[in-house]
């Protein structure tokens, strides 16, 4: 199977459409449980959602994301590289706003 295989674009973009049914399961269970200071679990996989999106987004052939121009590759892989490298430091907020604004943004831009 090839990088532009469309069997191979196809399950790249299922396990995005997932990634953002589990944001939007994170989204549902509130603002208040995710910045609940005694309990990170929300937060953790908040995180480990756009780690996910960001490491599927480059698995995608570059066509693919070149035919979709309106997605901010960079700024997915920026935002994975900030959360997945400043472990203590993540601005909460930012991750907030990725999976409640931006996630959706995206999915939608992909027909997700």
């Amino acid at each position: 199977m090839t990088r532009d295989d469309p069997s191979r674009v196809k399950a790249i973009l299922d396990d995005i459409r997932r990634f953002g049914v589990t944001a939007a399961r994170v989204v549902t269970r509130g603002r208040e449980r995710f910045f609940d200071p005694e309990d990170d679990d929300q937060r953790r996989i908040a995180k480990s959602v756009v780690i996910d999106l960001s490491t599927a987004a480059e698995r995608l052939p570059a066509s693919f994301r070149d035919a979709h121009d309106d997605v901010d590759w960079a700024g997915i892989r920026a935002t994975r590289n900030f959360i997945a490298h400043d472990y203590t430091g993540t601005d909460d907020e930012l991750l907030w706003r990725a999976i409640t604004v931006e996630f959706p943004k995206i999915l939608a831009k992909l027909g997700l």
